[in-house]
């Protein structure tokens, strides 16, 4: 193993490098992130469905020329891309896990994946799906269903949710990342124990500035990366048959699929932001050098050691079943990659100490 030579190279980063890399990431395992996040997306799909699909539904008979059916629709539209905003992160929950193993593994095995996101269900279940607002938001649909649309419930609170979510988002973007790869507790009795809430305040408040921004530029090109799905995605449909309308089969089937897609990219890019910002604030690269070094001059064992002691992972479970070397290197300052090299399987993080 030479802790030196990942997948990805460990460097630094610009906002657009990890855009390319974001691109490399997906062309490299374009099946696995496919069926990972369709995995994670499909509950949350359905349920969307079961909450919303009423509206177009109803509305289908009515065409663009009556008022209230323009007003029903654009209700619909506001509240499933509302939904699916606030759903990604949870949904990206197998994604982040087999991206973080990546790193370090060739392919990770599918067991653990799954494994590692049953255990720590109801975990990210809470943080990522009550906290990060995805089910009140999906509670407050469920309570309108079959009503007429509502300029407070169908314009102030969608505003005043994303608004919301945007704040606690754009300043605390890396909360799946510490959950499901540094396994931080939500809370401990042992004042010693790096708990959620203390790991996510030394992670993100040194760079909150540069975390905001990169949050903003990042959802600018993740909106019109949306819009170039969703017009390509009528251009064929209009080229095969030559329907352009907002029908029931664009609203139900087109519209959603193309949220999903770009959501799924916005996972891809946030998981690449947070190890970023771990070599800005950490130099995870350096200790990954120190560590590569002692385990050639002085084997595997002393390679482990070599970590400041308050940098112990929570679990070492299934380190043992990682320990397989891994062909090949992907690097992308300018989304170019290649190298063959070796790589370790360990676990793509452990906890850390609070920055100052």
């Amino acid at each position: 193993m030479q802790l030196d030579r990942t997948h990805v190279v460990v460097r630094r980063r610009t906002l657009s490098e990890i855009g390319d890399l974001s691109l490399v990431m997906l062309r490299r395992y374009p099946s696995s992130i496919g069926v990972a996040f369709f995995a994670g997306a499909v509950p949350w799909a359905l349920l969307n469905a079961l909450l919303l699909y009423w509206i177009p539904i109803s509305e289908s008979d009515y065409g663009a020329d009556d008022p209230d059916a323009i007003a029903e629709i654009w209700r619909y539209v506001c509240w499933m891309s509302l939904l699916v905003v606030l759903q990604t992160p949870a949904a990206g929950v197998a994604t982040t896990i087999y991206l973080g193993q990546a790193v370090f593994e060739s392919r990770p095995t599918w067991t653990s994946v799954f494994s590692d996101a049953k255990q720590y269900f109801w975990r990210w279940l809470w943080v990522l799906g009550v906290a990060r607002w995805a089910i009140p938001a999906m509670a407050i649909c469920a309570f309108r269903l079959g009503q007429p649309a509502d300029w407070f419930w169908d314009g102030m609170i969608p505003i005043c949710i994303l608004v919301a979510a945007t704040l606690v988002r754009s300043n605390r973007p890396f909360m799946p990342e510490i959950l499901l790869l540094e396994q931080c507790p939500l809370r401990s009795k042992s004042a010693t124990d790096i708990t959620l809430s203390r790991r996510s305040k030394a992670l993100h408040q040194p760079m909150a500035s540069d975390l905001g921004g990169r949050f903003l530029a990042s959802s600018f090109i993740l909106f019109w990366i949306f819009m170039s799905v969703v017009c390509s995605m009528l251009f064929i449909r209009v080229i095969a048959t030559g329907n352009p309308d907002w029908d029931l089969f664009f609203l139900t089937v087109m519209f959603p699929s193309s949220l999903w897609l770009v959501a799924g990219v916005s996972v891809v890019m946030r998981l690449l932001n947070y190890l970023d910002t771990r070599i800005r604030l950490e130099g995870w690269e350096v200790e990954l050098a120190i560590r590569a070094e002692a385990m050639r001059q002085f084997g595997e064992e002393a390679g482990l050691a070599v970590r400041p002691q308050h940098k112990q992972p929570v679990s070492t479970r299934g380190k043992a079943a990682r320990l397989n070397p891994a062909p090949t290197t992907a690097d992308s300052g300018t989304a170019d990659s290649a190298t063959t090299a070796p790589a370790p399987a360990e676990p793509l993080v452990h906890n850390s100490p609070e920055a100052s």
